[in-house]
């Protein structure tokens, strides 16, 4: 292996390190995924402090050289994390579907329920109107009888 590939293995191991670390402390990783990419930083940290065991590796894989070795462990591990993200995407649009059609049910039966109180509430009114129609005719009627008593008074006096 090629001190280049070594110490760029290095570098991309202690940045990938340093960056998990510094999501991990925004809070904007779940840990799972946290220690996905911190175990993926140890795998590139191994390979290039000691590329013996990548010499090893690649031996006794039957895999032609060093190199090859690294990016088919990178490629596998990247594909293996796409299919869990792909996995959560998929359980995410369930359960975006699931809640889009609670919310629409819900929204159904509270249009429902507002349309019944509007109807309520008009009903109530139109009451409310009658009554004091009838409040006034009666107020009407009470004018005219205190007006004729005392009319009715005026004359005996």
């Amino acid at each position: 292996m090629s001190d280049t590939l070594r110490i760029l293995l290095f570098f991309a191991a202690i940045a990938t390190g340093g960056w998990i670390l510094y999501m991990i402390r925004k809070l904007q990783v779940k840990m799972q995924d946290a220690i996905f990419w911190v175990i993926f930083a140890g795998i590139l940290f191994v390979l290039g402090i000691f590329p013996e065991a990548c010499y090893w590796l690649t031996d006794k894989l039957g895999i032609m050289s060093p190199a090859n070795l690294i990016f088919l462990v990178v490629i596998f591990l990247l594909l293996e994390k796409v299919f869990t993200l792909s996995i959560v995407v998929s359980q995410l649009e369930e359960k975006v579907s699931v809640l889009s059609s609670e919310v629409a049910l819900r929204s159904n039966a509270a249009e429902k329920r507002l349309d019944k109180e509007e109807k309520r509430l008009d009903q109530d009114e139109e009451r409310l109107d009658k009554n004091e129609e009838r409040l006034d005719e009666e107020e009407k009627r009470l004018d005219e009888l205190i007006e004729k008593t005392k009319d009715g008074k005026d004359k005996e006096i």
